[in-house]
């Protein structure tokens, strides 16, 4: 009786026990199974999420990148869907990239009086030494202001340094420039025209028109037009652009300008070339040679001149230098020609935001 009762209890004890094993086996496959399932589905969502991530990420970087390109003021959008628009758009962007570099860098009026120019304020200091006159200093400052709260098209502009004169590009820095306040108003702007209107306190009133039409990817014309009525005078003023980029380091410039008035002065003629050198982006070489004539009182070249600007950015974004040797001819309708050489250092502060 007592065997068959030890018997029984061990028998159940062992039952007991393989029946817990069996259910701690089968919680652990299921427990197995779920974490392996949670594993796979939280790894996929991931793998999920990280796709969209660099989908949305190469989204954004396509879109900024469009953005950028769009943005940029190299940037021609064409004016159709047509071939020969879109190839014009094409070859107005592709080369604008060198020449908007060196007439950012060199601050040419290219620049600051383009309808989308932003805030320029410049204030530059010339050293210049005269072979035969000694030494003269000039000091000038350029503002082109946005006014607060009014439309960006209006623009405030005080100058000091005669830009405003089509042939300022062949001037000597000695020269003494009347200092002009006057307000712009950019009318149009877009793709290769522009129109603006500007009155000055002189007072004079003016209206400039200007084409930029692109022969190659490499080569472009400009043409521009000014009629102005400064008190009693009425002028026009005709000028011409060729520019030619051999490489992203070399850009060529012819430009030639054509002046006449109605008070019995006759024409005024000039032109100029320029080869700029790109060094790196702190530094660059302008080479130039220039010549201006008058046909009143009678036709003779009134100033010519050979030479080069080194120009550098330096110490700060803000602070340039430039020293400009070269040898200048120059006459007066009643004196002799003068000639001599002519080295000039140029300090200069520039804020822009173009």
């Amino acid at each position: 009786m007592f065997s068959f009762q030890m018997t029984t209890r061990l028998n159940a004890t062992l039952w007991t026990t393989l029946l817990l094993k069996t259910v701690l086996f089968l919680s652990f496959n299921t427990y197995a199974a779920e974490v392996q399932h949670t594993h796979v589905v939280k790894t996929a969502t991931d793998l999920t999420d990280i796709t969209a991530t660099k989908i949305e990420t190469e989204s954004e970087i396509e879109v900024d990148t469009e953005t950028e390109t769009v943005n940029s003021p190299c940037y021609s959008r064409s004016q159709s869907d047509r071939a020969i628009d879109k190839t014009f758009a094409y070859f107005n962007t592709k080369f604008c990239e060198p020449a908007i570099w060196f007439d950012s860098f060199f601050v040419d009026e290219r620049i600051t009086d383009d309808a989308r120019a932003g805030t320029i304020i410049r204030w530059y200091n010339d050293f210049s030494y005269f072979e035969k006159e000694g030494f003269k200093y000039r000091s000038n400052i350029k503002a082109h202001l946005n006014l607060p709260g009014m439309s960006k098209k209006l623009k405030l502009i005080f100058d000091s340094t005669g830009e405003d004169d089509p042939f300022s590009f062949i001037k000597s820095p000695d020269e003494d420039n009347e200092r002009d306040i006057s307000l712009r108003y950019d009318w149009y702007a877009k793709d290769r025209t522009s129109f603006n209107i500007k009155a000055s306190f002189k007072p004079k009133i003016e209206a400039r028109y200007r084409y930029t039409y692109p022969i190659s990817q490499n080569t472009l014309w400009r043409f521009t037009q000014t009629l102005y009525q400064e008190k009693k005078v009425t002028g026009e003023t005709s000028e011409f652009d060729f520019e030619h980029a051999f490489n992203d380091e070399f850009l060529l410039r012819w430009n030639s300008a054509v002046q006449y008035e109605n008070r019995d002065n006759g024409w005024d003629l000039g032109t100029g070339l320029q080869l700029y050198q790109y060094i790196s982006d702190d530094q660059a070489i302008s080479y130039q040679a220039r010549m201006n004539s008058v046909t009143e009182p009678y036709h003779y070249i009134e100033t010519a001149s050979i030479g080069l600007t080194y120009r550098q950015n330096y110490a700060r974004e803000w602070l340039y230098f430039s020293i400009t040797p070269e040898y200048t001819w120059t006459k007066e309708d009643d004196t002799e020609r003068l000639n001599q050489v002519v080295i000039t250092f140029t300090l200069e502060i520039l804020f822009q935001n173009v």
